[in-house]
């Protein structure tokens, strides 16, 4: 089967340190993604070309927009709610010790904002987890032990949870109760010899997965496993990626530029026209919670 390929520009054309988390926010025209290493959460108005940033003192692994137009993150020391005037802490899970760092997260078509966690330090040896909070403020954990929790995905009736633990090679899909927000039935549908790293969906259900060490994107059939089409990003390490733009068939991309002293693209932002739209961003309801203390500013 001949593999479609699509056309990869610069979008953003500066050297990040380790981007992550790209979110379209439809109502804004932004693109929101985080460099992990430098602490920052970026926000790229698409209309004008500019690019502003909040400095959160610690590594940022994911965030998403919220309902009271503040942003739900996934930091080192637990979840937050961020703005331009400081940060709240939300949760912080009992499990997360000084060896780890929350990492990949994304706002569910139940409207649940699940988070994962990884090693801070190379050569800890202890597992991560993934958390699921529900708008009404509970959390709890999913039955799942990663290494590097990475790469959320929901199939369009949001009964499959797709996922990726980025040291196994593998994505994973789940059997996922909208209900109670409990994941079962755990299996293997695709399989690369490089890193899956982040992802997204499509309206057809294929996944796009972005391929740490492995300089693409590549879009996967989960039914069979087959890599339908790709995206060659002159970067060695691709982090993630999501759909946007105002049909939504614009691929965003990021990469990073630490540890990639060999490519020209290492920690620049991308963006490919498709033929597909992609799903839309899930806003998280924060409306149910207090404001309550803002503890940094």
């Amino acid at each position: 089967m001949k593999i479609k390929q699509y056309k990869a520009e610069v979008l953003i054309d500066q050297r990040f340190l380790l981007a992550e988390g790209p979110v379209y926010i439809e109502d804004k025209n932004t693109l929101l993604f985080v460099d992990i290493s430098a602490d920052r959460i970026y926000f790229y108005d698409l209309n004008t070309g500019t690019l502003d940033s909040i400095c959160t003192g610690q590594h940022v692994g994911a965030s998403v927009p919220t309902k009271s137009d503040k942003y739900l993150t996934a930091m080192t020391t637990g979840v937050y709610l961020v703005n331009e005037q400081g940060m709240q802490l939300i949760y912080r899970p009992d499990e997360l010790t000084d060896n780890l760092r929350l990492n990949d997260a994304k706002c569910g078509p139940d409207g649940r904002f699940l988070f994962g966690t990884m090693y801070l330090f190379s050569g800890v040896n202890e597992p991560g987890s993934l958390f699921s909070l529900d708008p009404n403020g509970t959390c709890k954990k999913l039955d799942v032990t990663p290494r590097i929790s990475n790469g959320l995905a929901w199939s369009a009736d949001g009964k499959t949870l797709y996922y990726n633990d980025s040291e196994t090679g593998g994505v994973d899909a789940f059997d996922y109760n909208i209900t109670t927000g409990e994941i079962s039935n755990q299996r293997c549908v695709h399989t690369s010899q490089h890193t899956p790293d982040g992802m997204t969906i499509d309206e057809e259900g294929m996944l796009w997965v972005a391929l740490w060490g492995g300089y693409k994107v590549v879009r996967v059939n989960p039914v069979d496993g087959n890599i339908i089409s790709e995206v060659p990003i002159p970067a060695k390490n691709v982090t993630s990626c999501c759909f946007g733009g105002i049909d939504y068939k614009t691929l965003f991309i990021t990469t990073s530029g630490e540890w990639d002293k060999e490519s020209t693209g290492g920690g620049k932002i991308f963006s490919a026209v498709t033929d597909v739209a992609g799903v839309k961003t899930v806003i998280f309801n924060d409306n149910l919670w207090s404001e309550g203390d803002i503890v940094r500013r």
